[in-house]
This record gives C-alpha cells, sequence and structure tokens, in this order.
C-alpha cells in the first residue's frame, strides 16, 4: 500500500497579490513546486527569446565551433556517432541536419555519416572497433551525442588514428574512484560540451542529449549564418528536442521546460514526414472517438518515444534515424509501420520475462535480481543443479537469490533481449519499490552485422560480455553503487535511479551480484521501503472548476519534477458505481463531498479491493482533474490515483 504525503499546505498571498489572474490553487501549487512570485510568470508563460540559455556559456563552445567549422570548410568527411535511444536518435538527427544544412549553406565538399551502435552486439558509448573502421573509411572528425564522456581510452585511440573528437553529452563524469584513482583521467583529453562536467559554466545543469545537440546545432548557426534563415532552421528542429527531452525522463524545470513547451508547438505543426507517420500509427493526434486532438508530453511519453525506442531495443536504432530524416512518403509510412510492429513486440517480451521474474522474485531482499538463466549456468560460485530445470530460490554459496526461467532452459532459447531489460527492471522496482537489476548475455552466440554506411563496407560486431540495467528508488543511488563494483565492470554509467552496466567477464558475475547485494543491504538496513504518492493539494470539490482545470493548462507540459498535480479530498460518500469494460476492470463513480457537491471519478483497470467499493462507502480519493468530452458535451470528472476505503 502506498504511503500518502500531502505537500506542505501554507499559501503565501505574495503570488495571488502580484498577479490576480492566478487562481489561488495554482498559486499553491507553484509555492510547493518551489516557484517564487517573481519565477511565476516565467512558468506559466515560458518565452523562447527569454529563456533559452547563450549556448557560448559553454565553456568550450567557441573552440568547439571554430572545429567543426574548420572541418566543414576543408570539406572533410564528418561523422556524427549517436546513441540508439530516443534521446540519441534525435539527438543525432539534431545534428546530422544541423551540419547539412551548414554545408548546403556554404558550399562545402564535406561528406557527412551517421554511426549508431548495436545495442546488443556493441552496447553504449564509443568503441575501438567503430571508430577504426570509420578512420579507414576517411573520416576526420567525429563528434558524438548523448554518449562519450567516460570513453578516456577510446578518445585516446582515436587521436593516434588522426582522428578529431568532439563529445556532446549530459551523462554523469567518472568519478576519481572509478578512473582508478586517477582524477586527472576522469575524463578524455578533447573538447567536451556536457553540462554535467566539474568546472563547467553553462547555467543549466539537466538538459537532455538532444537538448546538447540543440546548443551546439545554435552555435554553430549562430556564427556561420548570418541572416534569419539560420534561426529559422533552429527553432524547426524543436520537435526532436521535445521528443528526446520528454523520452530521457530529465527534469521540465527552467531551460528543458521551455524547450519543450515550444517544441509541443513544432511538433503539432512538424513537416517532418516520418514523425506525421509516427503519430498516425500511434493514434497521437486523435483522441478515442476519432477527433483531433493536441499532441502533449503524455503523447510523446507513452505512445511516440517508445515506438523510438524499440528500434533500438530489439532491432537496431538506425529505423528510428531513418524515420526522422526521411523525405520519402511511401519509406516513412513503411518505416513507421515496422516500428509500431516492433513495439508491440517489445510489449510482449518485457511483459513474458517480467511475469516469470514476478512469480520467483523474494520481495524481501533490498535489491531485487533478475538474471537469464545461461548466465546463471555458466557461474562457477552458483550451485549445481541450476541448469537442471529447479528454479534456484534458494541462496547460494554467494549469498545471492537469481531468477532462473526453467521454461527458456529447456526449450534452449535465446538470451533474453538486452534492451528490454531496463524495462524489466522498471517493473520490478514500480511493483515492489526495491532497486533491481536485470542482467542477460548482450548477444549470446548471436552475430550483428552492422552496416556502416558512412564507411561503405559492413563490419561484424560480436562482443562478448554480460550486460544489464538497473532502476532505483529515492533512498537508493544505483550508479554509485555501481562505482563501488567497478573492479567487475568493463563499463558503466547513468543516474542515481538508473543505469546500465557491463561485466567483464562471466566469472565477474558471482561476485559482482553478492556485492551489490551486499551494499544495498547496508545502505538499505532499518528503512521502511514503501512506495510514496505525493499528493500535491488537499482541497474541497467547491474549488472545483471548469476555470481551474483551464488554469492548469497553463501548467503543462507536465513531467519530471513538474508532474500533473493530484488531489485529495477526504470523506467522500458512493453514491453510485458503475462498472466499465468488457471484463468490467474499469469502475465509474459517483461521489459527494462533505458540502453536498457531486462529481463523476473514474478508474481503470482496478485491483479487486476496488471492485468491492459500493453505494453509500465513505472514501478518500487521490485524483487528476480531468475533463471528459463527449457527444458535444463538457465536464470536469476525476480520475482516480489511488483511494482508501474507511469500511476497511
Amino acid at each position: 500500500m502506498q504511503k500518502w504525503v500531502v505537500k506542505e499546505n501554507i499559501l503565501k498571498e505574495q503570488i495571488v497579490k502580484n498577479d490576480t489572474d492566478v487562481n489561488p490553487v495554482i498559486s499553491q501549487l507553484l509555492i510547493n513546486r518551489g516557484i517564487s512570485a517573481e519565477q511565476a510568470k516565467n512558468f506559466l508563460e515560458p518565452n523562447y527569446q527569454e529563456q533559452s540559455y547563450d549556448p557560448f556559456l559553454f565553456k568550450q563552445m567557441n573552440a568547439v565551433v571554430d572545429l567543426i567549422k574548420q572541418h566543414l570548410e576543408a570539406g572533410n568527411k564528418i561523422i556524427v556517432y549517436g546513441d540508439y535511444d530516443a534521446d540519441g536518435v534525435t539527438a543525432t538527427a539534431i545534428m546530422y541536419k544541423t551540419l547539412n544544412f551548414l554545408s548546403n549553406e556554404i558550399g562545402s565538399a564535406s561528406k557527412l555519416g551517421v554511426y549508431i551502435p548495436d545495442r546488443a552486439s556493441e552496447g553504449y558509448g564509443l568503441k575501438k572497433s567503430a571508430i577504426k573502421h570509420l578512420a579507414a573509411g576517411g573520416a576526420k572528425l567525429i563528434i558524438t551525442v548523448d554518449n562519450a564522456t567516460r570513453n578516456v581510452d577510446e578518445v585516446e585511440y582515436a587521436k593516434t588514428l588522426g582522428l578529431d573528437i568532439i563529445i556532446t553529452d549530459h551523462h554523469e563524469p567518472a568519478s576519481a574512484k572509478a578512473s582508478a584513482g586517477k582524477p586527472e583521467n576522469a575524463l578524455p583529453n578533447c573538447l567536451i560540451i556536457n553540462p554535467k562536467i566539474e568546472g563547467e559554466t553553462y547555467p543549466f545543469f539537466s538538459l537532455a542529449g538532444c537538448g546538447v545537440a540543440f546548443k551546439v546545432s545554435q552555435g554553430l548557426l549562430s556564427k556561420m549564418t548570418q541572416n534569419s534563415k539560420g534561426d529559422i532552421f533552429l527553432k524547426w528542429l524543436l520537435d526532436l528536442v521535445a521528443i528526446g527531452t520528454v523520452a530521457d525522463l530529465v527534469p521540465l524545470i527552467d531551460e528543458n521546460r521551455m524547450l519543450v513547451k515550444y517544441g509541443l508547438v513544432v511538433l503539432n505543426k512538424t513537416s517532418r514526414i516520418g514523425l506525421k507517420k509516427l503519430i498516425e500509427v500511434a493514434h497521437s493526434g486523435t483522441d478515442k472517438n476519432g477527433n483531433g486532438r493536441e499532441i502533449d508530453s503524455w503523447q510523446v511519453g507513452f505512445q511516440l518515444a517508445p515506438r523510438l525506442n524499440a528500434a533500438g531495443r530489439l532491432d537496431h536504432a538506425n529505423t528510428a534515424y531513418e524515420l526522422l530524416i526521411t523525405e520519402d512518403e511511401a519509406e516513412a509510412i513503411k518505416i513507421a509501420e515496422q516500428l509500431n510492429v516492433t513495439n508491440q513486440e517489445r510489449q510482449r517480451l518485457t511483459e513474458e520475462i517480467f511475469q516469470y521474474a514476478d512469480k520467483q522474485i523474494n520481495q524481501n531482499d533490498k535489491i531485487l535480481l533478475a538474471v537469464w538463466h545461461g548466465l546463471n549456468c555458466q557461474a562457477p560460485s552458483f550451485e549445481e543443479g541450476v541448469g537442471g530445470g529447479e528454479s534456484n530460490r534458494n541462496l547460494n554459496q554467494s549469498k545471492v537469490e537469481v531468477i532462473t526461467d526453467n521454461k527458456q532452459k529447456n526449450n534452449s532459447a535465446a538470451p533474453w533481449p538486452a534492451g528490454v531489460m531496463g524495462l524489466v527492471s522498471g517493473k520490478l522496482t514500480e511493483k515492489y519499490y526495491r532497486p533491481s537489476l536485470a542482467i542477460t548475455d548482450k548477444n549470446g552466440s548471436v552475430q550483428v552485422s552492422v552496416d556502416l554506411e558512412a564507411v561503405g563496407e559492413k563490419v561484424l560486431a560480436n562482443e562478448n560480455g554480460i550486460v544489464g540495467s538497473g532502476r532505483s528508488i529515492a533512498e537508493f543511488d544505483i550508479t554509485a553503487m555501481l562505482e563501488q563494483c567497478a573492479e567487475f565492470l568493463t563499463n558503466f554509467g547513468g543516474h542515481k535511479q538508473a543505469c546500465g552496466f557491463t561485466l567483464k567477464d562471466k566469472e565477474s558475475l558471482a561476485p559482482f551480484l553478492t556485492k551489490a547485494k551486499e551494499i544495498a543491504e547496508k545502505e538499505l538496513a532499518g528503512l521502511e521501503l514503501a512506495p510514496t504518492l505525493e499528493i500535491d493539494l488537499e482541497i474541497n470539490f467547491a474549488d472545483i472548476s471548469e476555470d481551474l482545470h483551464a488554469a492548469m493548462q497553463k501548467l503543462r507540459p507536465f513531467g519530471v519534477d513538474n508532474p500533473q498535480p493530484k488531489f485529495l479530498t477526504k470523506n467522500l460518500t458512493v453514491v453510485n458505481v458503475m462498472n466499465m469494460g468488457a471484463d468490467g476492470q474499469h469502475i465509474k463513480l459517483k461521489v459527494k463531498s462533505e458540502e453536498l457537491k457531486i462529481m463523476d471519478a473514474i478508474a481503470f483497470s482496478v485491483t479487486d479491493d476496488w471492485k468491492r467499493i459500493k453505494v453509500g462507502d465513505k472514501i478518500d480519493l487521490v485524483y487528476y482533474i480531468d475533463m471528459n468530452e463527449w457527444n458535444g458535451r463538457r465536464e470536469v470528472q476525476l480520475k482516480i490515483i489511488d483511494l482508501k476505503s474507511h469500511n476497511t
């Protein structure tokens, strides 16, 4: 059961006094989110010109722009080295489109290429094998997007081949400890645009990878174009920025909020044929009745981004990238439909693996571990018999409980897809409120042929290794845990609540899991681990109106650090219950407040406990304020998040 925590409800009147148009409920929400009276106007009415920071506030932006300009003017071959998630793919498209635009503007003979590594066979970041082939194909400059802040050795290798490297990224740099006690080697020795590196002067810390790529584009266009054409081109990149920023779950505050706000405007008018077709197959531009609707951050986060991500999870991210840059309608339709099918397969596989893990997991462990059975069989410190068809429910000699999949073993199935490990881990963490790791063989015996279009040849990528993803809770920094386990890893990275990693070899698996479990047990000892439902405000039904719903639209776009407001009203009386859906899985309640106002409240995919709610029951309700539009009628309704019955 979730713990309900209502944020402090002390209304500071200065916002209301300074702006009488601000609804008191909105005022309180702003206070709860740390928005001062002086900041309120900028938050409610973001301004592109005023809230877009000068890209040259990055310490090395001038040098980066000069180096790119030098290579473009010399007609050199430039490669954009991307990443395979939605943030990385949009960042890749932003950088490539900008370079292509500038190349045409100045009449450059530069040949431009894009390289996105294969998630399964290559993994995250710069790889020496790819660098070698890019150099052999004539590349002179590699610009990374959304990766490479930790690739010290790979950058040194590139330099030995005569390559210039520019890193644009937003991931955390390696700590001195993770760099074998050599702080001077914590960063690659090249030009770096990353707001998170120590000593950086850029005022906003939380840009996504696509946001960093956009700032580089902004710097390039301001220096290399002399008219409004460059500025117009830049603003039409904002649809890509909005998608990547929402997809990467960075805070939607400050500059990110402005970029997404304007990016959604561009997305709703986008001229990119690939995005138009993706919007069609995802039904993002229409409601359940087929009426046109505005695309908001919800549609981006739950419909568009998952389909772009699906390519890199189960196939190759080149597919998603090609969708973003194609100008051919037939190709756009084909790719969009392909991504839709791939996303459905991604959903199926994720649920199948999660359901197995869910049955095997020990809910009392401080960190939950899901490991593909083929690895368990080969790890020497695990009990004999693990490969014999019995699930390993007891702690083995390394004191780690490991999930095995008997059905997959008996069928000699392939390893779990590396691309869905983060999703499986996320579902485990969400259900049990524990940090979790999901681990597989990143490509097993499967060899993936990666098309290096920029080089004009095929590269066989088959680097053996064990990969995993982790998700965590507020009380546990999972990437810091990986730093303590660095002796077992070839690379890793991420944030406090999400990470990815590669083990050195199969022999490292058991000691790695043992140490991870020891760290979690120590750091989480004595803590009551239960999900917390943070409630913005306790209000009465008398406060709810169409005017309040309209005023709340100025709080959009919703996302990390600016969630859709959650409200609480207590002591409601249920006056009607209606089951909905083919299997009665949804319910619609009519509830009456103490001031005798009645409102509709709807809940989807409800639990059995909720289905037992009956007329006359007293309940407390946590909800979103929503608008129901049907047959030309509009009325405010409540979308139920959680409820507590006084009768149980």
